[in-house]
């Protein structure tokens, strides 16, 4: 097409361009009148997924000879994972607990997130390493062995960030 011709046709409003802009300026309209003739939500955005669902509140307590807790896990947008890093893939826990809270079950073995994403990590550690690391960063904390606060990043574990020997009956939706 010569260069007369597109000035036509753009001078004219028949260009390629001005269609374009035109349906950008409908398509906003349209989600207008979407949302008009939707209710509001009744939950605050902190509690919708992205997905539509909501998020719940799940009480995580400690099993016999546990120590810790009880702990309650509320995901938010942008940090809701349930981090599972015990080395099978998505432990049980892991999996109850994103079932019941909305959460997303991740396995921290096979990919990595940001701390600041995890909503709660489910740990299989007796010794020390990563009984301490979560905590560190501010991190909810699952052992599955009843295991107690040691090693050297103890002064970080208290029963408000960590809870061992958790049992799937020991994971309760809050209602």
């Amino acid at each position: 097409m010569s260069f007369w011709k597109k000035m036509k046709n753009a001078l004219v409003g028949n260009a390629p361009e001005k269609a374009a802009e035109d349906e950008q300026k409908r398509i906003p309209k349209q989600a207008a009148d979407q949302v008009a003739d939707n209710p509001k939500p009744d939950k605050s955005a902190a509690e919708i997924r992205s997905d539509g669902g909501s998020y719940r509140k799940v009480k995580v307590s400690h099993g016999p000879g546990g120590w810790g807790g009880p702990l309650v896990v509320e995901c938010k947008p942008g940090k809701d994972l349930i981090y599972s890093v015990t080395g099978g893939g998505i432990h049980p826990l892991a999996k109850k607990i994103a079932d019941l809270s909305g959460g997303k079950a991740f396995d921290g073995f096979s990919s990595k997130a940001s701390f600041d994403e995890i909503a709660i990590a489910i740990i299989d550690c007796g010794g020390t390493a990563r009984v301490g690391v979560y905590p560190m960063k501010n991190v909810l904390t699952v052992d599955i062995y009843p295991t107690s606060p040691s090693g050297p990043l103890i002064k970080f574990i208290s029963e408000k960030n960590f809870v061992s020997g958790v049992r799937l009956e020991d994971i309760q939706s809050v209602d």
